[in-house]
């Protein structure tokens, strides 16, 4: 029986029959992924593949999504797609013996947050520097040269400072 996309997951039952969860998210609904964007379209595909790994409930997180930015050379909107694939397993950080090259979630795992989890991914998988490629049209301003020859007088502020020490 599918469960409401808002309900908290109980990843430790999921992880014990090996369940797959499969989500679309609306990308309105992801209020801190909602602020980078330029525009708040579109939806996020969620996948999380549950397993246990010596006795821990664990998850391979998939997150999909294609996303409007603001191209910070032109600043028109620029389309990126996003992806990101996190191991990740539900115990503190401080466990000992985690399994190797998992993210360790903590807080309870009988209530997952899977939507949560899939805008912290977004969030992550954000470029630095939103731009167009370089095959993409560009409107950014064309950057007026000065020719070598023209080049500004150098000033320094604090040249008649090392006269004053001398003193």
């Amino acid at each position: 029986m599918p469960t409401s996309p808002d309900r908290p997951l109980d990843a430790q039952g999921l992880a014990r029959s090996g369940a797959t969860v499969e989500r679309d998210y609306p990308i309105a609904g992801f209020a801190r992924l909602r602020d980078r964007l330029t525009e708040a379209t579109g939806s996020a595909r969620v996948r999380a593949e549950f397993a246990l790994h010596n006795g821990f409930a664990t998850a391979r997180l998939t997150v999909e999504a294609e996303v409007v930015l603001t191209c910070q050379r032109c600043l028109g909107p620029v389309r990126r797609r996003l992806e990101s694939a996190s191991p990740l397993v539900f115990a503190p950080e401080e466990t000992p013996e985690l399994p190797p090259g998992h993210e360790a979630i903590g807080g309870d795992p009988l209530r997952l947050d899977l939507a949560a989890l899939a805008e912290d991914e977004l969030i992550l998988s954000l470029p630095l520097i939103a731009q167009h490629a370089s095959t993409e049209a560009c409107n950014a301003p064309a950057v007026a040269t000065k020719p070598q020859d023209e080049a500004p007088e150098m000033r320094r502020p604090f040249a008649g400072l090392k006269d004053l020490l001398k003193h």
